[in-house]
């Protein structure tokens, strides 16, 4: 079946795979099923739509609404929304049921939702267990000193960075799997004392490296596996190997940029794998590994029978249009942030904890069982919009509101964008679907300038007048404000932070976090699928790479010939 996006226009396909799929997670209420008709969007539009939804790295200073205690939040201060710290939040000081509505039949769904999402408390960071000296984070679980880091679980002494687990002692980081001692790596995983490499698994004691594998005591290396001691893919004797890493001057600013420059030259020379990943049958897209059956998805880990998913690093089965998180996920369709056991949910945001039978509902993480469009439940059942019903009422209703859904072209999609709580600019939307203040506007979305605060410091100074050696660098940096070299917007360096680029030997960034973490995103692929040919064997390859790039791109026949 071939579509026009009512959005963008663009064209996409549905095929018959998709609809066995919306067959199969249809909910059955009093003999009839329920299936998500194909969806009027293509996939970008609707993973834009699920994204807009969630700010993930802006973070303000506030107070929390019910214990009146100064907090860190996502939600900023002129917000009206009601915000809770965690602790009041999934604390016994107040009952997310009594902020019940009763389900309006005349009304749009999505109409009512909001009128509840408006009403009820949000969770100022979300937070899962308990995090120790870790304030300035958000969407963390088991956290011990660490600081604006995003999106992950089990970190330790990790600074800077998005998407993670297992980590320890790391810092500005993009998609980082049991990692210690990493610094300014991009999809990495087992690797311990690496720097400035991106899609490298099992390496250490290395910097600069680009899709190696087992690689440890090498500089500026691609495609490169089981090797020691090699700098730009040339063996050297260990001795001449630390001469000439003493000779780059990675303690320096001006070392790294130089040498940076010189290994993005190098790589460009060297053929690129059409599909990045490790242990995969029948995939398509782009990072992927251990996954099975599974299409159209990016940077996802353990996945099986599954398409259009994003950043799903813990796996799941049966999953379309899911952007995070997994762990034994299953039957689950245009949400985001959902997992830990949640099974046959449709349609939610932040949902998991063994949920199961789900639909439309947003931070329900304790178990939530037959709900239909709720917030902030804690191991209810059988709720609609928040309101308590029986077995018996609950499945008359459900179909009524279904039926509703589908006249208006609500069930399957996914909530507007309308009913988030942030700007357009402050949600991941804006990392993967940059607009400017004008499109946003126009699309009839809200737009947050930004505004620093003027830091209490003894004085703000020009990043370019920094000490260019890390073992120059003095005390009184701690003091300080760093104008950012690119957008002039000031920074402070933390104690832990200053402590971790001594004892690596890493220069002082010049660029404020948002730049760098920009930056990190720009060295990524875009989540998009070109048709090409290989250029070793001509033959037919869907890759990340669009035809117009000017690297030279393998099948992974003639990739595997040229590594191993």
């Amino acid at each position: 079946m071939d579509c026009s996006c009512s959005k963008c226009g663009s064209g996409f396909a549905v095929s018959d795979e998709d609809m066995l799929f919306f067959e199969k997670i249809a909910p059955e209420f009093q003999g009839k099923k329920y299936p998500p008709p194909p969806p009027a969007l293509c996939d970008d539009c609707r993973q834009q739509r699920r994204l807009a939804q969630r700010n993930e790295r802006n973070l303000y200073a506030r107070k929390c609404d019910l214990c009146r205690k100064n907090m860190i939040s996502v939600y900023s201060p002129d917000k009206k929304t009601p915000v809770y710290c965690p602790t009041c939040w999934y604390g016994d000081g107040w009952d997310p049921l009594s902020y019940a509505r009763n389900y309006d039949s005349s009304r749009p769904f999505f109409d009512q939702l909001h009128d509840l999402w408006r009403a009820f408390p949000k969770m100022g960071v979300f937070t899962l267990g308990e995090n120790i000296n870790s304030d300035y984070i958000h969407d963390g679980y088991r956290l011990k000193n660490c600081y604006l880091i995003f999106d992950g679980e089990q970190a330790e002494d990790s600074y800077y960075g998005e998407l993670y687990g297992l980590i320890k002692n790391c810092c500005d980081f993009l998609f980082l799997k049991e990692c210690e001692l990493c610094y300014e790596c991009i999809h990495c995983q087992n690797s311990f004392d690496l720097r400035y490499s991106r899609h490298c698994s099992n390496c250490s004691n290395s910097s600069f490296l680009l899709d190696c594998v087992g690689c440890r005591n090498c500089i500026g290396c691609v495609n490169l596996r089981q090797k020691e001691y090699h700098i730009f893919n040339e063996p050297l004797s260990k001795e001449e190997f630390e001469l000439r890493k003493v000779a780059f001057h990675l303690e320096t600013h001006e070392g790294v940029e130089a040498l940076l420059k010189q290994c993005e030259e190098f790589f460009l020379s060297k053929p690129k794998r059409a599909l990045r990943g490790l242990q995969n049958e029948q995939v398509s897209g782009d990072n992927l590994s251990e996954c099975k059956n599974t299409s159209d998805s990016f940077d996802c880990l353990g996945l099986r029978d599954s398409r259009y998913c994003t950043n799903c690093m813990m796996g799941g089965s049966d999953a379309y249009d899911i952007d995070a998180w997994g762990d034994q996920l299953a039957l689950a369709y245009n949400c985001a942030y959902i997992g830990a056991g949640a099974q046959n949910v449709m349609g939610c945001f932040y949902v998991g904890g063994g949920a199961s039978n789900v639909y439309y509902s947003m931070f329900s993480m304790l178990g939530p069982k037959d709900v239909f469009g709720c917030i902030g439940l804690k191991k209810s059942s059988r709720c609609i919009l928040n309101k308590q019903y029986s077995k018996e009422q609950y499945d008359e209703l459900v179909p009524k509101i279904i039926e509703r859904m589908q006249t208006d072209g609500e069930w399957g999609a996914f909530f507007p964008s309308e009913l988030s709580a942030f700007a357009y600019n402050e949600t991941v939307a804006q990392d993967y679907y940059p607009l400017t203040k004008e499109q946003v506007l126009a699309n009839g979305w809200e737009w947050k300038d930004r505004t620093d605060d003027i830091p209490a410091v003894e004085k703000i100074i020009d990043a370019e007048m920094l000490p260019a050696s890390i073992n120059d660098i003095p005390d009184d940096i701690l003091n300080w404000a760093i104008r950012c070299s690119v957008t002039k917007r000031p920074f402070r360096i933390q104690q832990a932070e200053l402590n971790f680029y001594r004892t690596q030997q890493i220069p002082v960034p010049r660029q404020h976090f948002d730049v760098r973490h920009a930056a990190r995103h720009a060295l990524r692929n875009p989540r998009k699928i070109w048709q090409r040919e290989c250029q070793k064997c001509g033959k037919h390859i869907e890759t990340s790479y669009a035809p117009e790039r000017p690297e030279t791109v393998y099948c992974e026949d003639c990739y595997l010939k040229e590594v191993y």
